[in-house]
């Protein structure tokens, strides 16, 4: 099982482009009491897990298109569970879902379950 790795410095927003920033900034904020998404919040030492998952697409023509001219590329989701809830933050770019999965590393009070596609940097097995 992993575990997100505690981290001592907040990681650098230097590889978001302007659009990921624009869609963090409208859709996903933190401080050290809580994290929010959507106006949704949740305090830290209630998330139980977090996962990351690529973003189903269809293998037609249209989900060529979406996928490579809408988005860009691959897309991911990030999902924050706590309870019998969640929270999912929805079609971001590998650099933003690596910025909110080390944001979490960094402000996470406690050992929190991680699931999903591995961003190396940021786990304890």
């Amino acid at each position: 099982m992993l575990y997100l790795k505690r981290l001592t410095s907040a990681p650098s927003k230097a590889d978001l482009s302007a659009d990921d920033l624009k869609t963090l900034d409208k859709h996903f904020d933190v401080n050290r009491y809580e994290l929010n998404i959507d106006g949704e919040q949740v305090e830290w030492g209630l998330i139980d897990e977090v996962e990351v998952a690529e973003a189903a697409r269809s293998n037609n023509p249209s989900g060529w298109l979406v996928k490579h001219l809408v988005f860009g590329g691959e897309r991911y989701h990030v999902g924050v569970y706590f309870g019998k809830e969640e929270l999912v933050l929805t079609n971001l770019s590998e650099a933003a879902a690596r910025y909110v999965v080390a944001l979490i590393a960094f402000y996470a009070t406690r050992d929190i379950r991680y699931s999903g596609v591995v961003f190396a940097e940021t786990f304890d097995v």
